[in-house]
């Protein structure tokens, strides 16, 4: 094929590649991505499901000031339940809410009656007991609503159902905190999320819409209102907004720097558009690839796509500084041929080392893992097999060109006739890792991957002290072999947790107890009032000398003989207000739990010790958990990563089948790599698991400059060029991975700087290797 030819299709190809990436770009910005997808231990699956589910697909709006918060904030709750992706609203106790839960519990009021039946029960239908229910119920019945008391008295003297509305009123403690604090006065609205959360897309349209319409209710009572919201979906719009910022950030720069950089050496504008077609046909096909695996590619893999750019122009800068600085070269087909064993296995190495990222439990490195693994082979082959066809030009090396080449020898040379340097180099990195590695700080929690908006944060707390929110992350989950056996559970639960409760230790709990009873339970109430001897007459007696005339109540023993409804099952709550209580009771593989939340837990010691005996039951800290995961990550990463060094010492062996020289290769990774942790532990600065798999791409990074610094060993025509392109691709790597550093986000951050740091210092170390490897 003619050098025309080979032009017009490399061009062609990737055009194609990127058209149809471009066409197909979907951008995801989850916080998911970045944790765990493998996970085993049943307690962290059910604590990841639960960061997906309606328990946490759900918002608090905090409506304060101007006249009548309390109007706003049922126009806006009208309004909010039209929209598509609103599951539910709630804005006080409502006429239909109530007319919901009066079909619902009035009829099952005597199987709902207490948690406790065999004791409780006897108590209230003692005689005192009784004449104290007559005279409240006189009090009731002088009251404004005394009209609508009389019409349930007759069935229900004992003020059952009013007990089961006052358990559910319990679990929303907003309106009594409001009543009951000095704070000025506001409304509250919570509503239900029909998509995740973290599907930004769809809740950026929803908090717009709330945005609008409240200033549009807002103004139509004359303004002054405040409104204030808390719920994961925000933060989540706000992580991909953010994301999105250093996307824009980082491939603005990083263009910017490796251009410029590339004009500052070469001189030359035909180059740079003749270099940039390797990474971006590399950045193309990798995209196009990613999207034909995958529905969407995530922001920050996006970021990191534009990071490649900085690694993949390496392999056109050794072709363009080998075919200008070494005599003899010929055509650039030749040159390409010279350092063509240099190039692949470095380009393997390199590709190994980003193909640990796609091993990742994490899906998002996985997802860039697999980015980089395509992207890096793409770009060598268009170097070997393409790039030499754009270069018909003679060679005409640039002074800056021939003055790094020549300082770049004269440096080597100097190492060469001091062999005390050269062992003093060494034993200073060494002794960096050494002394630094075993000061390293590992920071294991998952929240520090992703940054949060502490506006929203603050904001967040605020809505969350008036509304009286659970403790986030923070749980008790009852697992049990099934659907009744699980609530049997969580009643057992909730009457130990209840006992921390009223000794101060726990400020509260939110359990489906409050809402749903176990069949056993039921039955159980149903038995201890039938159980009770002479009811009726009991009744009489004393709501007789209250006043009420015999037999008023005779509805409410017929109740007891034959109820009007079965007992209460979990599928009667769908359909009404209640139906998302179920969520707390979940089906997993065959299992069923159910998770009871928490409020001002100060010690989860505490917890823990009310639950001990109990089977099935554990206290969740999902905040411990993540770091325990994140923990043991780090663990097999750092294992990974001694595996990556040995599969990269393994590769140099077969290559050079000579045991120094293949150690030689590997020296400027693996030392660049120990010594760049041992200068974070020495600096106090702390690492994560991102930072142990950046050091993973430092080692497939930096084993390219001790490859060539070895191949050029014994060509010391060569050593001048390849030395001016290590220390070109260097500082375009250090440069682009820099600019991560800068990013807002924690991930990028931990990647640039680790990068940085291990690819600068293995450059440091290419010198001292080439001096080495001449005197094999």
């Amino acid at each position: 094929m003619s050098d025309r030819s080979r032009r017009i299709w490399t061009l062609l190809c990737i055009a194609a590649a990127g058209l149809y990436g471009v066409a197909r770009l979907e951008l995801n910005g989850s916080i998911m991505h970045f944790l765990p997808s493998r996970v085993d231990a049943e307690l962290i699956r059910i604590s990841l499901d639960l960061l997906e589910s309606p328990l946490s697909r759900r918002m608090v709006l905090s409506i304060e000031g101007g006249e009548d918060p309390g109007r706003v904030a049922k126009e806006l709750a009208g309004s909010l339940r039209e929209h598509e992706e609103v599951a539910w609203v709630e804005a006080g106790f409502d006429p239909g809410t109530m007319r919901s839960l009066y079909e619902l519990y009035f009829d099952r009021r005597v199987y709902l009656a207490s948690a406790n039946p065999e004791v409780e029960i006897p108590k209230l239908l003692a005689s005192d007991a009784l004449a104290r229910r007559a005279d409240h119920l006189l009090a009731r019945l002088a009251a404004p609503d005394g009209m609508l008391v009389a019409r349930v008295a007759p069935e229900d003297p004992l003020g059952l159902f009013d007990a089961v509305l006052a358990r559910v009123q319990d679990f929303q403690p907003g309106a009594s905190r409001a009543a009951a604090s000095g704070d000025p006065p506001f409304a509250l609205v919570q509503l239900g999320l029909r998509s995740s959360p973290f599907d930004s897309l769809r809740q950026v349209g929803l908090l717009t819409f709330i945005e609008s319409e409240f200033e549009r209710i807002a103004a139509e009572h004359g303004g002054g209102f405040l409104l204030e919201q808390s719920g994961a979906n925000r933060f989540a719009v706000a992580s991909e907004k953010s994301v999105r910022g250093d996307v824009n950030f980082i491939s603005l720069v990083s263009l910017s720097v490796v251009f410029g950089l590339f004009l500052l050496i070469f001189h030359s504008l035909r180059n740079l558009l003749i270099a940039i077609i390797v990474p971006i046909g590399g950045f193309a096909f990798a995209l196009a690839a990613s999207l034909a695996l995958s529905d969407a590619v995530h922001d920050i893999t996006l970021a990191f796509g534009f990071v490649l750019i900085g690694v993949a122009i390496d392999y056109p800068i050794h072709l363009m500084n080998h075919h200008a600085l070494t005599a003899g070269a010929g055509s650039a087909w030749q040159a390409v041929a010279s350092i063509r064993p240099s190039l692949v296995v470095s380009a393997v190495t390199t590709t190994l080392a980003f193909f640990s990222l796609f091993l990742s439990d994490f899906p998002g490195l996985s997802e860039m893992g697999t980015f980089a693994a395509i992207g890096v082979p793409i770009a060598l082959g268009l170097t070997l097999f393409c790039l030499p066809a754009f270069l018909t030009r003679p060679p005409v090396a640039t002074p800056a060109q021939r003055a790094l080449s020549l300082g770049s020898v004269r440096l080597v040379d100097r190492l060469s006739e001091r062999p005390a340097l050269l062992v003093g180099v060494l034993c200073v990195f060494a002794a960096i890792a050494a002394i630094g590695i075993p000061r390293l700080q590992w920071e294991d929690d998952p929240s520090g991957l992703m940054t949060m908006d502490p506006v929203l944060l603050a904001e967040a707390r605020r809505v969350s002290d008036k509304v009286g929110e659970f403790d986030p992350g923070r749980f008790v989950v009852g697992l049990a072999p099934d659907r009744e056996s699980a609530l049997v559970l969580n009643e057992r639960i909730a009457e130990r947790l209840t006992a921390l409760v009223d000794s101060g230790q726990i400020g509260g709990i939110g359990s489906l107890s409050s809402f749903l009873l176990s069949e056993d339970l039921q039955q159980r109430n149903l038995a201890a009032f039938r159980d009770a001897d002479g009811l009726e007459a009991s009744i009489d007696t004393a709501f007789g000398a209250a006043g009420f005339r015999p037999g008023a109540f005779a509805a409410f023993a017929q109740s007891i003989d034959e109820p009007a409804a079965p007992p209460l099952r979990p599928d009667d709550l769908i359909g009404t207000p209640l139906e998302r209580a179920l969520a707390s009771l979940v089906e997993v593989d065959g299992h069923y739990s159910v998770v009871t939340l928490l409020r001002g837990v100060d010690s989860g010691a505490v917890v823990s010790a009310a639950l001990e005996g109990l089977d099935g039951a554990h206290y969740v800290d999902q905040k411990a958990i993540m770091s325990d995961v994140y923990q043991g990550y780090r663990r097999s990463t750092v294992r990974m990563l001694g595996v990556g060094a040995v599969v990269v010492l393994v590769v140099l062996q077969l290559r050079y089948r000579h045991p120094l020289r293949g150690l030689l290769a590997a020296l400027p990774a693996g030392l660049g790599a120990l010594a760049t942790f041992g200068l974070f532990g020495l600096l106090d600065s702390p690492v994560n698991v991102v930072s142990a798999i950046s050091a993973l791409v430092v080692l497939g990074m930096g084993v390219d400059y001790g490859i060539f610094a070895v191949d050029s060993a014994r060509d010391h025509a060569r050593q001048g060029a390849m030395l001016t392109s290590l220390m070109v691709s260097c500082l375009t790597s250090v440069f682009v991975f820099g600019v991560l550093a800068l990013a807002s986000q924690p991930v990028l951050r931990s990647i640039g700087l680790t990068t940085g740091v291990g690819v600068l210092l293995a450059l440091a170390l290419a010198p001292v290797t080439l001096a080495l490897a001449r005197r094999l």
